[in-house]
Formats: structure tokens, C-alpha cells, sequence
């Protein structure tokens, strides 16, 4: 599996994600400022990471996650 992916949404791209090896997860770097609510959030997978980018192009924001600690 690559370490890093491109996220793209219709007609832009959103950012990338990057594998972070320590914590099991990938990180998402903003390309553009509309994205930068998700700048630096860790996400499972890569698709997670598209999904929350295509909910922010959409809706303007992204649905905190619940804290479970």
C-alpha cells in the first residue's frame, strides 16, 4: 500500500494524506484553505479522509467526532 495518496473532490484537489506509520493511521495536509478544517486530522484510511473532504466541499464544515475518553 503507497505512504501517501492525493484527495480530490469534483473538480479540485482537497489535499493528501500520509501514512503515519507510529499510529496506524494517515494524516491529511490541506491544498487548499477551504480544507484546512481537516488540516493535520488523523483518519483510518484514506477513503476516510475523502469522505470528511467531500462533507466539508459540500456542507461548508464536518461533524465533530466524538470524544471517548
Amino acid at each position: 500500500m503507497p505512504d501517501a495518496y492525493v484527495i480530490e473532490v469534483p473538480g479540485r484537489t482537497a489535499g493528501i494524506v500520509a501514512r503515519d506509520s507510529q499510529n496506524n493511521s494517515f494524516n491529511f495536509y490541506s491544498a487548499l484553505p477551504r480544507f484546512s478544517a481537516i488540516e493535520g486530522q488523523r483518519f483510518s484510511d484514506p477513503l476516510a479522509a475523502e469522505r470528511a473532504a467531500r462533507m466539508l466541499a459540500k456542507h461548508g464544515s464536518v461533524p465533530r467526532r466524538r470524544e471517548t475518553e
